[in-house]
């Protein structure tokens, strides 16, 4: 018998020394060093849902503003005017976001360029013999965070359950809840654009827009009891959305809006669902009221090549540029009927319709919306 009791402690000594190793305490620490390296998470690129339109927007301006100079962008300090970005009031959102508003311009490309402004560093790089050429920006971009309105609505919903059943020691008891809450604040961000060379802002040229951040918290309970005993759970969460995450896509927006309106393009169309912008609307319709017959058709003409109409700026209302109206309307615009295209309201279509590489296909009219024969559906008034 304590032969037996005997071999049974060395066989468990034995192993619990296997089991205690250094080799089975480094396999472990290998398993786990694999396992939080493949949870850990990694850099993204840092993209707001607006940074693709800015991308567009630039494809955009190389197709409207082809063989228009670059334009050169500069901004003051954007920072925040609320001064909640204080420390001494926890420093909630961030207190200087001019660099978010240098990367939003950069986004747009080669025909918005952004100058930057570091005078010390030019100085000390001068004094050690470098030589600099000064490019001067033709606009200036102005602004603050505006606002910041904490818990402007705030809802929160509780769903209850309990139930009992038998008597004595077979008494159970049932229990569990559902909590939701959801809190919203907004942030506002107010831009302009100043002319550099007169130091004036550009009228209705600006940007201000908001976003509402959430903060949600949920909590469900359960719970069981046996005659007096009892056991439960409790899930708990909490989701508060980044404030400086939701400023970059305030700022990307606001860009976008500010570049959009200081160029008269359709910047809206870089948007899902975009809505076209009065001011660049009305913008473009007076610019093209005050325009002479004959600019007006070279403007079309310049148009229709856009569209891939091969026609040649001639300023004259030729036959290849009515038939090419006609294609083009009867193709996009068969809809509309008959338009003078000498008017706004005949042009406004063909001038905001451009295609872009991200518009969705667009298939040909049906031969039943073709023009019948002898017909002109699109034209321009005689003695243009």
């Amino acid at each position: 018998m304590k032969k037996t009791m005997r071999w049974g402690v060395l066989a468990l000594a034995a192993a619990l020394a296997g089991c205690a190793s250094t080799e089975n305490a480094l396999k472990d620490a290998n398993t786990l060093l694999q396992e939080r390296e493949a949870d850990k998470l990694l850099p993204v690129t840092n993209l707001s849902p607006y940074s693709l339109a800015l991308g567009r927007f630039g494809r955009m301006l190389d197709i409207y503003k082809e063989g228009d100079p670059v334009i050169y962008m500069q901004t003051r300090s954007i920072l925040d005017a609320t001064n909640l970005s204080s420390p001494l009031v926890g420093a909630e959102i961030p207190g200087d976001i001019t660099e978010m508003v240098r990367t939003a311009v950069n986004r747009i490309g080669a025909r918005v360029v952004y100058v930057p402004y570091h005078p010390d560093y030019l100085v000390s790089q001068a004094q050690l013999g470098a030589k600099f050429g000064v490019t001067m920006p033709d606009f200036l971009i102005t602004g603050a965070l505006t606002e910041f309105d904490r818990a402007i609505a705030g809802a929160g919903r509780v769903n209850s359950a309990g139930i009992e059943f038998g008597k004595g020691d077979g008494k159970t008891t049932l229990g569990g809840d559902i909590k939701r809450t959801a809190i919203y604040s907004a942030l506002a961000l107010d831009l302009n654009l100043v002319s550099f060379s007169t130091q004036q802002m550009v009228p209705q040229v600006q940007a201000s827009n908001v976003v509402k951040v959430l903060n949600f918290s949920s909590e469900d309970n359960a719970s069981i009891g046996f005659y007096g005993d009892a056991f439960g759970f409790k899930l708990e969460g909490k989701y508060l959305q980044g404030r400086h995450s939701a400023i970059r896509t305030l700022v990307d927006l606001s860009v976008l809006e500010l570049v959009g309106k200081a160029t008269n393009t359709p910047y809206w169309r870089c948007i899902p669902n975009g809505t076209p912008d009065p001011v660049v609307v009305e913008n473009m319709r007076a610019a093209y009221n005050g325009l002479s017959p004959e600019l007006k058709l070279g403007l079309i003409q310049v148009t229709l090549r856009k569209y891939g109409e091969p026609v040649q700026v001639t300023q004259k209302y030729d036959v290849e540029t009515r038939q090419a109206l006609e294609k083009v309307y009867a193709e996009r615009y068969a809809s509309l009927g008959a338009v003078d295209v000498m008017t706004w309201q005949g042009f406004e279509p063909l001038f905001f319709g451009v295609p872009m590489a991200w518009d969705t296909a667009q298939a040909p009219a049906s031969a039943g919306a073709a023009p019948a024969a002898g017909t002109t559906p699109v034209g321009a008034k005689a003695g243009s």
